[in-house]
């Protein structure tokens, strides 16, 4: 594994638990302290830059068996970051649902292609 493959990895998580994190920004404590409100405000930004190292980071690992179960992962969070583009489109409610819905996909997919990725 390259060091730029590793830092796409470290990359990634750090994204991904900064999108997972988000609904906190609404809780008493972050709203405490400016400077997490600061850090969980570009929840969007974080997003897209998630789908573009995760993009690279698949095309650094090449072709290896955990592939596949990383392009569901990416195919799940290409369709969260489209039905977000969608917003406006479909009611608040609506929205919300299927982004919750489709934000616990995309965290089980990860960990079923770390799990693949590390141990098989």
């Amino acid at each position: 594994m390259t060091n730029l493959n590793l830092l796409m990895i470290l990359l990634s998580f750090a994204l991904l638990l900064l999108c997972m994190l988000a609904p906190l920004r609404k809780s008493a404590a972050v709203q405490k302290c400016p400077s997490l409100k600061m850090l969980f405000k570009p929840h969007g930004i974080y997003g897209v830059l998630l789908l573009i190292v995760s993009f690279l980071h698949g095309i650094l690992s090449g072709n290896k068996p955990a592939m596949m179960t990383g392009k569901a992962a990416w195919l799940c969070l290409l369709i969260l970051l489209a039905l977000s583009m969608l917003r406006k489109g479909m009611g608040t409610a609506v929205w919300l649902r299927l982004h919750r819905i489709f934000s616990v996909l995309l965290c089980l997919l990860i960990v079923v292609h770390v799990v693949h990725a590390v141990f098989l």
